[in-house]
Formats: structure tokens, C-alpha cells, sequence
């Protein structure tokens, strides 16, 4: 992911001062900072390639964040004592390569691009460890809730340090269309510009290390089937109460292919 974001940003140098040379144009540039949706705050080099259209290249960041409403609250069951932790968030950073087409030079933009990154999109995990016994012991899980089919039984045990996490995979790189208002490359010293847009992620796969059967670990897909089967056995809930309608509710939100984006930016010409 570094030596992408690295070849990118020189690519981004060199190619602009090539495409100036051998036209004559001139070769303009600036930097910027941004906030935005799905990227969070982020530092971007615009150029003027040629006359309409600029080239972006940057990284955005999302500070981790607790997550109180939908934290762990196990009652005491079998060998484990009762217990309750809040979770914590992380989307890791990611890099993007944008193209802003301006049609008659004017202030409204077409933008094309790509968004890239380690393809884990996002990951959760409890904030305060649990007791040494869900390491040991760990919870029962089926993939899909079928507690018929034996070969889709798993123990979900946290690390050595009382942690259990799972992470939202999808594309390491994810295609972006958009448009948008203001230039990249300001006419004046500072200026403000605002993208709209979506990028395709192509659904998510929630997933989490367990042990098989055999106790080897496995990185398996964590199914809300399976997790709320899990949930209802632990707090003693009758394994005939009816979830259908929250798991086609929370898969529709999962398997969503595309999520929007919006950013605003503040540049400055540096020439």
C-alpha cells in the first residue's frame, strides 16, 4: 500500500512536467487539505495537466472511534463470568488517484478515479479485554446459525490480550465517479472545492479467525444468521425466536455495492 501510494505521487511529478515540456502549456500546482465522508481528513497535490482537466493524487485518514450502542453485554454463562465492553472502530487510510474534468473551463467538474487500500475496509473490536476464559474456552459459532451442520462449527476465542475483532473486507481498490463544484487549481491563491460521487466496493464480507474442529484457525465469514444464533444462545433466548427479518434488514446494508462520498477541500496555488 505505501510503495503504491509512493509510485502514484511520483508518477503524479513526473508526468505533468512531461506533458508541459512537450506542449508548451503551463504546468500548475497546489496543495490541499481535506474532510470528507468514507475518507475522513486527508492531504491531497492537485496539477494542471492540460487546460480543463487536473490531476489529484492524496491520503485520508478516520481517527478510531468508540462505538457505545452496539458494545459487548454477556450475562454469566457455563465458565464465564459476566461482562460488558464497548467497541471500537477503524477504518484504515486509503490513497486516491481522482482525474477533474471542468467542461468549458468552468467551475462545475466531472471527476473519475480510484480509492485504494489494504482491502479492510473497515474493523471492530472490544474496547476492554474480556476474561481469560473467552480465550480459553471461547463461543460457539455456526456458520450460517445451522446448528444441524456439524462441519460448520467454529470457536471464536479471543487473542492472548482479550481482544476479538473482525474485519469488513472488500476491494483493495475501489473505482470512484463523481462530480463536483471549484478547481483543484485555484484561480486565485486559496480555493474551495466539493466532490459528490460514489465508489464501487462491491458488497462487504464481514470476517474473523477461528478455530475449526480440528483446532486449527480459520479466517471465516462472520453470517448474521451465525452471529445472532450465537447471541441468542449465550443470553439464553429460545433458538425458535424469529430473526428473519433483522438479518435480511442488516445483509441488504452489507452487501450494498457502492457507498457515496462527499469531501470538501480547501487548496492553495503553489504555482
Amino acid at each position: 500500500m505505501k510503495r503504491f501510494f509512493l509510485l502514484v505521487t511520483a508518477l503524479a511529478f513526473l508526468l505533468p512536467g512531461r506533458v508541459s515540456a512537450q506542449t508548451d502549456m503551463p504546468f500548475s500546482m497546489a496543495a490541499g487539505v481535506s474532510l470528507g465522508v468514507m475518507d475522513g481528513a486527508g492531504v491531497d497535490l492537485a496539477f494542471g495537466v492540460i487546460d480543463n482537466l487536473n490531476v489529484r493524487v492524496g491520503y485520508g485518514l478516520i481517527p478510531s472511534f468508540l462505538i457505545k450502542e452496539y458494545g459487548i453485554d454477556l450475562p454469566e454463562w457455563g465458565n464465564n463470568p459476566a461482562t460488558s465492553t464497548a467497541m471500537t472502530g477503524k477504518i484504515p487510510g486509503s490513497g486516491n488517484l481522482l482525474v477533474d474534468y471542468h467542461p468549458g473551463g468552468k467551475s462545475f467538474k466531472v471527476t473519475a478515479g480510484l480509492f485504494f487500500g489494504s482491502g479492510n475496509f473497515a474493523s471492530v473490536y472490544n474496547t476492554k479485554a474480556l476474561p481469560e476464559s473467552y480465550h480459553s474456552a471461547g463461543v460457539s459459532y455456526y456458520v450460517d446459525g445451522d446448528t444441524e451442520d456439524i462441519t460448520k462449527f467454529y470457536r471464536i476465542q479471543t487473542d492472548d490480550k482479550g481482544i476479538v475483532s473482525a474485519a469488513f473486507k472488500s476491494g483493495a481498490v475501489r473505482p470512484f465517479v463523481g462530480v463536483g463544484f471549484g478547481s483543484a487549481i485555484p484561480k486565485n491563491r486559496v480555493g474551495v472545492t466539493f466532490d459528490l460521487g460514489v465508489e464501487y466496493t462491491g458488497g462487504f464480507d464481514l470476517r474473523t479467525d477461528a478455530r475449526n474442529r480440528k483446532g486449527d484457525i480459520e479466517n471465516i465469514p462472520l453470517t448474521t444468521k451465525g452471529v445472532l444464533q450465537t447471541i441468542y444462545e449465550i443470553r439464553g433466548h429460545s433458538r425458535e425466536m424469529s430473526y428473519d427479518k433483522y438479518v435480511s434488514y442488516v445483509d441488504k446494508l452489507r452487501e450494498l455495492p457502492v457507498l457515496p462520498v462527499a469531501r470538501v477541500s480547501v487548496f492553495v496555488k503553489l504555482f
